[in-house]
């Protein structure tokens, strides 16, 4: 249904703003009315897509889950929590906390409101707290979503920051070849040095062309997982992304257990909470193992991206009967591992366009110290 934004005055006179989902305006109206208010102004906000096309950054996601976290801890009702988020925060999650407001009054679980909202949360959302739904421990999913899209986010102005400086050099350094292009063409020169500096560019630009092109691929919703399997893969690269998902896996799994769900529906729904196409295939196939009785620890082990360590955390864990200790210190362990992981993305990243920048440097000088060369030579012979 539609979300409404509006501007009434109650009894008193006093202007209250708000939201509310209704019908149609004239159902915005009636509802109003029917708290006493008497509707000023009455717009319809924009309704979140499914099919939007590119996904969702983590800031907002960050935000909205802390204030779930915070207000929800503080005995607020959820219904009550979603609706002040709506009514206070700009955020385009604005009319999605609205929606569900009203859901949850209806009596409607928090996750299902989500869904039927449209809007396109990351694949892990909702199957996590459905987990915390069901095992009673909504407060601690959202602690962790918040936790995890602010490491996100945070991450992601590491990366921006670690590697401005490399991006600025790259840029004055194609500055100065199309200033030294365009000295050329006006005086009409075309030696091997103009003609090394056109090759280069056409290099860059294709270089720049492919990462956009990426950039693309990964934020747009149809073909982001594509390019997660691929990073996935890479080698160094795809060790802090491996981390994170069977950190995700871990603390769900976390969750779940201590909550006194069956251990194959928390290896299925933990699996299904990272996202991962890899963790999930494996749990489907693992899970009937555990129907049968094998070890949890056993099962373990043969899930993709879980160290030996952890493997072995989970089998002391059974032998003390703390298993479900064992799974939280397991989950801090690779918590801890991934955090240390995305860090030094950045830092990679940067000295990598650095590198990329001297090699270009010593290339061009290379180039110009033989175009000279050539030019005494051809002096000298004649």
């Amino acid at each position: 249904m539609p979300v409404y934004e509006y501007e009434a005055r109650d009894r008193t006179g006093q202007l209250r703003r708000g939201t509310i989902v209704a019908g149609d305006p004239a159902d915005a109206t009636k509802r109003l009315r029917e708290q006493e208010l008497i509707p000023i102004r009455l717009t319809e906000q924009k309704q979140p897509s499914a099919f939007t096309l590119f996904r969702v950054s983590a800031r907002p996601l960050a935000v909205f889950f802390r204030h779930l976290y915070n207000t929800y801890r503080s005995g607020v009702p959820l219904s009550e929590s979603l609706r002040l988020f709506a009514e206070t925060e700009r955020s385009p999650l604005k009319s999605v906390a609205a929606f569900a407001a009203e859901r949850v009054t209806e009596g409607v679980p928090l996750s299902q409101a989500l869904r039927e909202s449209g809007y396109d949360f990351p694949m892990f959302v909702l199957p996590l707290l459905e987990s915390g739904e069901r095992s009673g421990r909504l407060e601690q999913v959202f602690g962790h979503l918040a936790e995890h899209f602010e490491r996100e986010a945070e991450f992601e102005q590491d990366f921006k920051r670690g590697t401005i400086f490399a991006k600025a050099y790259m840029g004055c350094a194609i500055l100065a070849m199309l200033l030294v292009l365009g000295i050329a063409s006006s005086i009409g020169a075309n030696s091997p040095v103009v003609t090394m500096i056109q090759n280069t560019l056409k290099i860059l630009a294709a270089l720049i062309g492919l990462w956009l092109l990426w950039r693309i691929l990964s934020m747009t919703k149809g073909t982001a997982k594509y390019t997660e399997l691929v990073l996935l893969h890479l080698p160094i690269i795809s060790i802090p992304f491996q981390k994170i998902a069977a950190a995700r896996f871990a603390r769900t799994m976390s969750l779940l257990y201590a909550s006194g769900i069956s251990p194959d529906t928390s290896l299925e729904l933990a699996a299904q909470s990272t996202g991962n196409p890899f963790i999930i295939s494996a749990a489907e196939r693992l899970k009937v193992q555990l129907q049968r009785g094998e070890k949890f620890s056993q099962v373990i082990g043969q899930m993709p991206f879980i160290p030996p360590l952890v493997v072995q955390m989970v089998a002391t864990g059974e032998k003390s009967g703390n298993l479900d200790e064992s799974l939280t210190k397991a989950a801090e362990f690779l918590e801890s591992e991934a955090k240390t992981g995305m860090k030094s993305m950045p830092i990679i990243a940067g000295f990598a366009l650095y590198g990329f920048i001297v090699l270009l440097l010593v290339y061009l000088i290379f180039q110009m110290m033989g175009a000279v060369a050539e030019f005494y030579q051809g002096l000298l012979s004649q």
